[in-house]
């Protein structure tokens, strides 16, 4: 179930990145869909689960964008995995706490690609620094939303539960 929920949002961030991409031909620039879906897939500790979805993340970011196949998958993969090793040891119980490990794993992703891509190209493009700080930036703000958005509705779904009466009842 959840390898098919993990399925589902990397196809509707697809859909969002390629709309993004037509209207805007920054967008990638300034956001990562598929870094802030990684994350939130992994912060829950399981190892395993973060580095298959940081996997796959990553290799669907280097089809959509069109850079060297692979880059994103590597630095993904290790994203993912160090986001969940980090969720095994951290509670994570506040919005301030999430953005923190969004941001930092937005920043560790844009390391790992420079770093992979000195090591692989032979001409390696750098980065704009004003790019790489809004999308830090952007992936905090993304992932905090997200984060709080499913917060208010697991507690609505509780309450709900707590709540409902039963719809059955036995006559006289």
């Amino acid at each position: 179930m959840r390898a098919l929920r993990f399925a589902l949002a990397l196809l509707v961030v697809a859909v969002l990145h390629f709309v993004g991409m037509q209207l805007f031909p920054w967008f990638f620039l300034a956001a990562d869909l598929f870094l802030v879906v990684l994350v939130f897939n992994a912060m829950d500790g399981d190892t395993l689960a973060g580095m298959l979805g940081g996997a796959s993340a990553g290799l669907l970011t280097d089809a959509l964008t069109g850079g060297p196949f692979g880059l994103f998958g590597i630095a993904d993969t290790i994203v993912g995995y160090a986001t969940a090793a980090a969720g095994q040891r951290l509670v994570i119980q506040r919005a301030s706490s999430s953005l923190l490990v969004f941001c930092v794993a937005a920043a560790a992703q844009q390391a790992l690609v420079l770093g992979i891509s000195v090591l692989i190209l032979p001409r390696p493009e750098v980065p704009d620094f004003r790019w790489v700080l809004i999308k830090v930036a952007s992936t905090g703000v993304l992932g905090l939303i997200l984060y709080q958005a499913r917060t208010r509705l697991l507690i609505r779904m509780d309450s709900w539960r707590r709540s409902r009466t039963s719809k059955v009842r036995f006559g006289r």
